[in-house]
């Protein structure tokens, strides 16, 4: 594919000296999560997930969300295939705790696994029919999103899915742009929470999908997006 377009995503836009967020934190992940305005926005592509599985005609038995958090994506994909069931990953232990109490009706079809989206790989669970992340692959190194890519595409049964609902890069001077306007549909922030830490710029949605195919996924596409947040969605072929 061609090369994409320079990106402009910021990886850091942190005040020199301040004090940066932990997820480890309880107090920061509360916090975190109350003030957490573009979560209503993600429903969308959130559902979106659920009915291109759906109209796909998978069996879904297995799903695995990396990077969990409070559990909000797994909770949409669990109720739209009763039969499934569901590993929630995290690194952070707050957002197990937050986990446990939004996904308690869930309790005896969810598994609860600490670990580390970075290193799927490592993280013990059984083929999975669809793999979901969201709003955690922006932190990693290009060469790091590869090797995840790579790794879910192994961990999926064949004909499953993957989705990436993420923050992205956009080319020339959109990311300022969107970052303008963007309160203005959906709310601020109801403190000055700490920031935390990113170390990478952003990579631009063409760069995901090349690397999604280069995984061995079928076309990847991306079926939804606003402002510089993507869902990117692939299949791994049936046969």
């Amino acid at each position: 594919m061609s090369p994409p377009a320079p990106r402009s995503g910021a990886p850091d836009r942190t005040e020199p000296g301040r004090p940066l967020g932990s997820w480890h934190a309880g107090d920061y992940v509360a916090g975190w999560l109350e003030q957490d305005v573009i979560g209503d926005m993600l429903a969308m592509p959130r559902r979106l997930s659920a009915a291109l599985v759906a109209d796909a005609g998978v069996d879904v038995r297995h799903v695995v969300d990396l990077g969990a958090g409070a559990g909000p994506y797994l909770q949409v994909l669990l109720d739209a295939f009763p039969a499934a069931r569901g590993t929630w990953s995290d690194s952070s232990e707050p957002m197990l705790e937050n986990a446990r109490e939004r996904l308690a009706a869930y309790a005896d079809r969810v598994d609860f696994v600490i670990g580390d989206a970075q290193d799927l790989g490592g993280i013990d669970t059984p083929p999975a029919d669809v793999i979901v992340t969201s709003r955690v692959v922006h932190h990693f190194a290009p060469a790091t999103i590869r090797r995840l890519y790579r790794d879910a595409f192994a961990r999926l049964r064949p004909g499953g899915f993957f989705f990436n609902l993420d923050h992205h890069g956009a080319p020339g001077d959109w990311d300022a742009r969107y970052r303008r306007i963007r309160y203005d549909f959906i709310g601020r922030p109801k403190s000055d929470l700490p920031p935390h830490r990113h170390d990478f710029p952003f990579s631009l949605p063409a760069e995901h999908l090349g690397w999604l195919h280069d995984a061995g996924f079928d076309a990847p596409d991306v079926p939804w997006s606003m402002f510089y947040t993507a869902l990117l969605a692939a299949r791994k072929p049936s046969a």
